[in-house]
């Protein structure tokens, strides 16, 4: 059986690269041809002899995951329906902004957190992803956007967020090493300070992430600063003490701000009570607070907050100093909005 060659660092690689008697110069070749020229026909390398081609050939599947189905609405929001290899399916999702694109990228196929307010926690957990499946919803994505531009246009800069499917910090080592080739000037080459992971709160992860990518930003999804209605939306929360989380974060320094998100919901967090005690739980930590209006699904039931009711949260948290930004997501209209993730598995 081939290898695939997406689920192998750049050392190991090179490692079998020189298993084949091949100079180990030729891993970078590779990589070139894969994560920057985003060319996975190896007939096509042609600064690699024939010989070597052919032996590449019968070592690794070069073949990356497949886009089955594309959505997008008149904004310029994409998502993609992505089958893997055993089958399973997951989404990802490209935003166009005016100078930059935002790739939204998933890292489990579903979720075992049971968020109360997410449809991809409603779809229950299968696996995670490998390295190599992580990767691709890059390159594929990436490889879309770019065709859709003029020719004479050059593709814009690249931000990832790791908030499409399930919680990235539960599949650490795959995001590690993808994160490593992501971030690589012989892999795909897309800046740490452009790439942030989001996380539910897994305090152990994040001190790993924070050790190993020390300019990539951790966004840590808050929803309430009462303990008690926060175990509610997010079970994972009765294990992973929100006070334990916040006390780590007043006492480590780091390069950038924290993103803190916080997902609004009608008459459950979105009162000027609740921004009070947001304000007073953060008191302290170097941060920006997302505040995202729910996005509704049909099988759930919550609601989104009126605008004045969002407005008055974000204006209660800017008087105190605060720096907010309200993130009306594009997409909703497709199900491509945070918290609208979900396939059948």
């Amino acid at each position: 059986m081939l290898k695939w060659i997406y689920d192998l660092s750049y050392d190991e690689l090179k490692e079998d690269v020189c298993k084949l008697k091949m100079p180990g110069y030729v891993a970078d070749q590779i990589f070139q041809w894969l994560y920057e020229k985003s060319i996975d026909d190896i007939a096509a390398w042609s600064n690699i002899s024939k010989q070597n081609r052919s032996l590449l050939s019968r070592k690794f599947n070069t073949r990356p995951d497949k886009i089955i189905a594309i959505e997008e609405n008149k904004e310029g929001t994409g998502k993609f329906l992505i089958q893997l290899i055993d089958g399973s399916r997951i989404e990802a999702v490209l935003i166009r902004e005016k100078k930059h694109l935002t790739l939204c990228i998933s890292t489990q196929v579903g979720c075992a957190l049971k968020c109360k307010f997410c449809a991809t926690g409603i779809m229950g957990f299968k696996r995670n992803l490998t390295c190599g499946e992580i990767l691709c919803q890059v390159l594929l994505v990436k490889r879309e956007a770019a065709a859709s531009l003029p020719q004479q246009k050059r593709m814009p800069k690249v931000n990832i967020v790791f908030m499409g499917m399930g919680e990235p910090l539960l599949n650490y080592e795959n995001l590690k090493k993808a994160l490593a080739i992501i971030t690589s000037g012989k892999g795909i080459g897309i800046l740490p300070r452009n790439i942030t992971v989001s996380t539910a709160g897994i305090l152990a992860g994040i001190k790993r992430l924070e050790e190993d990518f020390t300019a990539i930003k951790v966004g840590f999804s808050l929803n309430s600063p009462d303990a008690t209605l926060r175990e509610e939306l997010m079970p994972v929360s009765k294990r992973e003490k929100l006070s334990e989380i916040l006390t780590y974060f007043k006492n480590t320094s780091r390069k950038h701000r924290l993103t803190f998100e916080y997902v609004l919901i009608k008459g459950v967090n979105d009162s000027l009570k609740d921004a009070g005690k947001v304000s007073a739980l953060l008191r302290g930590i170097p941060c920006k607070i997302n505040l995202i209006p729910y996005n509704e699904n049909g099988n759930i039931d919550y609601e989104t907050p009126s605008a004045a009711d969002v407005e008055a949260f974000c204006e209660y948290l800017c008087a105190r100093n605060y720096t907010v930004m309200i993130r009306w997501s594009k997409g909703r209209d497709i199900k491509s909005a945070c918290g609208q993730l979900a396939v059948e598995i």
